[in-house]
C-alpha cells in the first residue's frame, strides 16, 4: 500500500538528488545537448516545470472544495492511472514522446539553465506542500483532470504519485545526460 507521506519521502529524496546531481553544474553544461534531438538537462526539468505546473493548480482548486479529513487515506489507483502510471513511470524502458503542451520548446524555451534548476527546485518545495496538505483530506476521493483530455481522470493521491514517478523518470534522463557529457569532454 502507498501512502502520501512515502510520496513525500520521495519527493524530497527528488529534490536532494537533483541538488546533488546537477546544482555544480555551470549554466552551459545545464543547456548542454547529447545530440540535436535530445533533451539537455534543462530541458529534462523545464518539462517536469511545465506538466507540474499544470497538474498543481489544478490540485490546489479541487482541494479548495474538498472536505476535511481526520484519517489517512493510502493512495488509490485508477484503471487511468495504473495505465498512465506504465507511460510515465521510470521502471518501464520505452519512450513516450511528450505531448506537445509539455514540451519544453518555443515559449517554454529554457532560457537559462540555472534559472531553470532553481524554478524547478522552487516547484519540488510547492509540490511537497501540497502533498502535505493534501494528507488531511479524503483524497481518494477528490477528482482531477489532465489538460491533455478530461477523460484522463485521477484522483488526487494517484495524481501525486504519478506526477513524483515522472519526475523521477527525468531526473533520470538528466543524470543520463550529465554522464554523456563527461564523456564528450574527455
Amino acid at each position: 500500500m502507498i501512502w502520501l507521506k512515502d510520496v513525500i519521502k520521495d519527493l524530497k529524496e527528488i529534490q536532494e538528488t537533483t541538488r546533488q546531481e546537477f546544482e555544480n553544474l555551470s549554466a552551459e553544461e545545464l543547456i548542454w545537448k547529447p545530440a540535436a534531438d535530445k533533451w539537455s538537462i534543462a530541458e529534462c526539468l523545464k518539462h517536469i516545470i511545465i506538466a507540474n505546473s499544470t497538474y498543481i493548480k489544478d490540485i490546489e482548486k479541487r482541494l479548495q472544495k474538498a472536505e476535511v479529513k481526520t484519517i489517512e487515506y493510502p493512495v488509490r489507483f485508477s484503471v487511468t492511472g495504473k495505465l498512465f502510471l506504465y507511460a510515465v513511470d521510470p521502471k518501464y524502458k520505452w519512450k513516450v514522446p511528450a505531448p506537445r503542451i509539455f514540451k519544453p520548446t518555443k515559449e517554454n524555451k529554457v532560457r537559462n539553465g540555472k534559472e531553470t534548476l532553481q524554478d524547478f527546485l522552487d516547484l519540488q518545495e510547492e509540490i511537497i506542500g501540497l502533498a502535505l496538505k493534501a494528507c488531511a483530506y479524503d483524497h481518494q476521493h477528490v477528482p482531477t483532470y489532465s489538460p491533455l483530455s478530461k477523460l484522463l481522470r485521477f484522483n488526487v493521491g494517484e495524481q501525486l504519485y504519478i506526477m513524483m514517478r515522472h519526475t523521477k523518470r527525468h531526473i533520470n534522463q538528466g543524470k543520463r545526460v550529465k554522464s554523456q557529457f563527461h564523456k564528450s569532454v574527455a
